[in-house]
């Protein structure tokens, strides 16, 4: 996927999980970059695509028809967004630990690390000290 794309979808996300109201396909044109410099129907058939590609990874966008306006509006509903809570066992936490102390001489070294960084910062205690 290109940087252009991924930019994109990563800005529609963030759009429709920060609005308080549904938004309509024009307002999301105008709102999002890179929606905003393509025609009408280039511009209906990138926001139809790029609403199915979230939709297939999970990130559920509801689609909103309000008697008063004509076009329906879109958004994310946080809590149907947000991952529940992470919770590990004493055991698996020490895998993590030591997967982490695997991948430092790996290419996924940094990745492994970005992860364990996470963890710790929704609560999970990690043992890196397993080895």
């Amino acid at each position: 996927m290109s940087r252009r794309k991924t930019e994109r979808l990563l800005n529609l996300v963030i759009c429709l999980l920060a609005t308080r109201r549904p938004l309509s396909a024009e307002q999301i044109r105008h709102a999002v970059p890179g929606y905003d410099r393509d025609g009408d129907e280039a511009f209906q058939r990138m926001f139809e695509r790029d609403k199915n590609e979230l939709r297939e990874i999970g990130i559920p966008i509801d689609v909103v028809r309000d008697p008063w306006e004509e076009e329906p509006g879109y958004r994310i509903q946080r809590q149907s967004y947000e991952l529940p809570e992470i919770t590990l066992e004493p055991d698996e936490a020490a895998v993590l630990g030591l997967a982490a102390q695997v991948w430092q001489r790996a290419s996924l070294a940094e990745a492994a690390s970005g992860a364990l960084l996470k963890l710790r910062a929704g609560g999970v205690a990690t043992d890196e000290t397993v080895g």
